[in-house]
């Protein structure tokens, strides 16, 4: 059943943020895929990214109109499930249902539909935390209560990572530890799962084989130029093209790295690149701070909740949000090795567009019904 939303209720900053930060991101995919022949040049990605952007509104629309009651209730039922998806997808990995698309088998296919399961699993994994994190008897301060919240947050990204899908697995960190931080998690107990999680990531990379490819992004982030023409690829190109641009960059729709083809995942992983390449610095900068004031308003949204449980789901969302946009805008800088994933609200990809609305309308939903008492 769908909830009234008052007008003065609905926070048109932080949408009209969103509003922005995805325009100017549909702008660059097509550039990215302009396709002269084609009516207005709309590639056939940016035609389904733009029909995405209308079912993603309309998906917002709905989920803000849900009483936050409804979503705390399906939290740990959705969670399983998306445990059980998961699984699912592992058991069915290379099959005409879940292919192998570049060495990992993430999409689900039906028929003429491709979804990114994982996308979702984040939206259930928040909704999970959340609850738990404001169940009667939890004190995030006890350390096996924190460390059991964080077993919860690191489930789901283990099997994710398990499928060779590390880039999306490494999303789940930022927006578990921002709810706990939230939820008042001690400064020690921080300090000791940074150590936990240095700990864990040195055994992984001293136990990755040498020959795989995980291992050989590592190096080539190390030593660019040693991969120049393999795994290094990628990150040299992006890093040129956003150099190139300078402060005002070579015009929308003019990058020669961009049209020539030179910058590959253009439209996806370093859309960030043909950003920084054709508005140059004072574009990408323009981008960057409208990530920063959806994080601001967003933020602001979780000062203003009462109930605990809606403002860890708005801060966790925060986070996965911004978690996500630092590590995509870090590999597309040559920060840190490639990883595979997407600009939250920006790149080209239905399901993450899907997610990201969703999401918001979540968010949106747990202020809001927190003001009325319905939370």
């Amino acid at each position: 059943m769908l909830h009234p939303l008052p007008a003065r209720e609905i926070p048109w900053g932080w949408l009209g943020a969103t509003l922005a930060l995805t325009g100017f991101g549909v702008a660059f995919v097509i550039s990215a895929t302009y396709d002269p022949v084609a009516r207005y040049g709309l590639g056939i990605e940016a035609t389904k990214q733009l029909q995405w952007w209308a079912l993603s509104a309309v998906a917002c629309l709905v989920a803000m109109h849900i009483p936050f009651a409804t979503y705390r209730n399906l939290a740990m039922p959705a969670f399983l499930a998306g445990i059980t998806m998961e699984l699912l997808m592992m058991a069915a990995a290379g099959s005409t249902l879940v292919p192998r698309i570049k060495g990992q088998a993430n999409w689900l296919v039906l028929g003429p539909v491709s979804i990114q399961p994982t996308e979702f699993i984040k939206l259930t994994t928040l909704l999970a935390l959340a609850r738990l994190t404001t169940l009667p008897g939890f004190d995030v301060r006890r350390l096996g209560h924190a460390f059991g919240a964080l077993a919860v947050g690191a489930l789901p990204a283990a099997l994710i990572a398990i499928g060779n899908d590390l880039g999306s697995a490494l999303t789940f960190p930022p927006m578990a530890f921002g709810m706990l931080i939230a939820a008042g998690l001690r400064l020690r107990h921080i300090a000791l799962a940074g150590l936990l999680v240095l700990l864990a990531a040195t055994v992984l990379l001293w136990h990755m084989p040498k020959d795989g490819y995980q291992y050989k992004r590592i190096q080539a982030w190390l030593k660019p130029d040693e991969y120049a023409l393999t795994e290094g690829y990628q990150t040299l190109r992006s890093v040129r093209s956003i150099g190139s641009g300078q402060i005002i960059g070579k015009g929308w729709g003019a990058g020669d790295q961009n049209r020539l083809g030179w910058l590959p995942e253009k439209h996806t992983d370093l859309i960030f690149a043909v950003v920084g390449e054709e508005v140059g610095f004072l574009g990408a900068g323009f981008a960057l701070t409208l990530f920063l004031l959806f994080a601001w308003l967003g933020l602001y949204r979780a000062g203003t909740c009462r109930d605990p449980c809606a403002r860890h789901l708005v801060v966790g969302f925060v986070c996965l949000i911004m978690g996500q946009a630092s590590i995509n805008l870090a590999v597309a800088m040559g920060l840190m090795p490639v990883t595979g994933v997407t600009l939250p609200f920006f790149s080209y990809g239905g399901s993450s567009l899907m997610a990201c609305h969703l999401g918001l309308g979540m968010a949106i939903a747990a202020g809001v019904a927190k003001r009325e008492g319905v939370g």
